[in-house]
């Protein structure tokens, strides 16, 4: 979502969105903050739904542009390398995550201390 600010100049108010979007969608997670940007994960919540709030909303909460878009694989497989927290482990992903025609393991960097 883009928010617009009240006065040119100013940086623009975000928490009233915040504030909206985390007590519309309670199990959402905020993954970007920016100047007048902010991107949240919502899970579980129909597009409809989503959409019609924003909808109802945008005019009060100064909401410029947004946009709604489900997550792609490479999203997912993203995510879920950030939430590993084994560094010294190798993970061996399903023959279908690797292409469907051979495991693929994939092991930690090792970072110079």
């Amino acid at each position: 979502m883009k928010i617009k600010a009240a006065k040119a100049g100013v940086s623009p108010d975000l928490e009233p969105v915040e504030s909206f979007i985390e007590s519309s969608f309670p199990s959402c997670v905020q993954r970007e903050k920016h100047y007048n940007t902010l991107q949240y994960e919502i899970a579980s919540s129909s597009l409809a739904r989503i959409f019609q709030l924003v909808v109802a909303n945008k005019e009060r909460l100064s909401i410029e542009d947004y946009s709604v878009s489900q997550t792609t694989l490479d999203q997912v497989f993203v995510n879920f390398a950030k939430t590993q927290t084994g560094e010294d482990e190798d993970t061996t992903l399903h023959r279908r995550a690797a292409g469907g025609r051979k495991d693929i393991k994939i092991a930690p960097v090792k970072r110079k201390t």
